[in-house]
């Protein structure tokens, strides 16, 4: 399963500065954006992003060339989703101060979430090449090529931002996603234990770690770990409808069905849920149970290829040939391995 990504918007680039309560009346002006800048900052972390922002706002009004105050306005910004004006302000920062490693890490971070992925590469490229030991740039850039499907790559920028900070967890989960997708399970399992290890709470990471357990055969290994991850979020729907997958495979379709129709509960709209009980359905050899289930997942996605392809096995257990024949082929446009095996074997046309 893919990966979740966690978006975040760096302000290292702006050190928070401890200090005394000033008691005395009638601020200087720099002395007054310093103070609303670290309030500032105070407010991103508490995740106050329009607060932040307005502070940060004060304090470019009283001191115009405040490089950090563009940049941390930017990070604000990017957090209320206010792209453009991100853009401009970390121009302004730029334009202050060019030598910035981390305006520009944060300038990439701005093309992440518009999905300008050329841009995004050009800023993290200027990011180590001012910083050649920025682990958040490195593993940014490993992702962008994760998403181009270059896996190698994505591996070797992982494990330079592993060496640079042994204990990033991000960086060792998207190393095994990257390594799962190569085809080396266990290379991948030892990624997603070592980031589980350094942080227990992230649930996608047992998610991730069950798939690569179950893709290397070893599904009593998986269903543990999705069951982990389902206990710490039963609402993980995810995790919920793999441990199903992994129970089926491992031919308890009791337990299987239970997982299936819990996610149905909570999701009515979850269309590989419905597919999955089609599956266990045809097992179960109740043909019009899975005509029924496969029906359902197209009606929710009519795109979903592996519910035609069950729903034609169905059709073609209750005789209807046109009908089997009919889904086989949607299901061989939709790209399911093994509809044109069924074609051949089945439809004359």
């Amino acid at each position: 399963m893919k990966h979740a990504l966690i978006l975040f918007f760096s302000i290292t680039c702006c050190v928070i500065r401890s200090q005394d309560t000033i008691k005395v009346a009638g601020l200087l002006p720099d002395q007054n954006a310093e103070k609303d800048y670290n309030n500032g900052l105070l407010e991103i972390k508490k995740n106050n992003f329009q607060g932040a922002a307005d502070l940060f706002t004060k304090c470019i009004s009283a001191k115009p060339d405040f490089d950090k105050a563009f940049c941390n306005r930017a990070v604000a910004y990017s957090n209320l989703k206010k792209y453009p004006e991100a853009l401009k302000d970390i121009n302004n920062a730029l334009l202050i101060n060019p030598s910035n490693p981390e305006a520009y890490f944060n300038k990439a971070l701005i093309f992440f979430g518009t999905h300008e992925s050329d841009s995004e590469m050009v800023a993290l490229n200027k990011c180590i090449a001012l910083k050649k030991d920025h682990f958040e740039a490195l593993y940014y850039k490993g992702l962008l090529f994760y998403e181009s499907n270059d896996a190698t790559a994505a591996i070797d920028l992982y494990s330079k931002a592993i060496v640079i900070n042994p204990t990033y967890t991000y960086a060792y989960n998207d190393r095994g996603s990257a390594k799962r997708a190569l085809g080396d399970y266990n290379g991948a399992i030892v990624d997603y234990e070592k980031a589980n290890s350094l942080d227990k709470s992230l649930v996608f990471i047992y998610n991730n770690l069950g798939s690569a357990y179950s893709l290397n055969k070893n599904k009593t290994k998986a269903i543990e770990v999705f069951s982990k991850a389902v206990a710490l979020d039963p609402n993980y729907l995810l995790a919920l409808n793999n441990r199903g997958a992994a129970h089926f495979e491992n031919k308890d379709y009791k337990s299987a069905q239970i997982d299936f129709e819990n996610v149905l509960k909570k999701d009515p709209q979850n269309a590989s849920a419905y597919n999955n009980l089609a599956s266990i359905a045809i097992k179960e050899k109740d043909y019009n149970k899975a005509k029924d289930m496969s029906s359902k997942s197209i009606q929710l996605n009519p795109n979903n290829g592996p519910a035609f392809f069950n729903r034609g096995i169905a059709l073609q257990m209750l005789h209807d040939e046109a009908g089997s024949c009919a889904d086989w082929k949607k299901a061989k446009e939709l790209g399911v391995d093994g509809a044109a095996a069924f074609i051949n074997a089945s439809c004359t046309n």
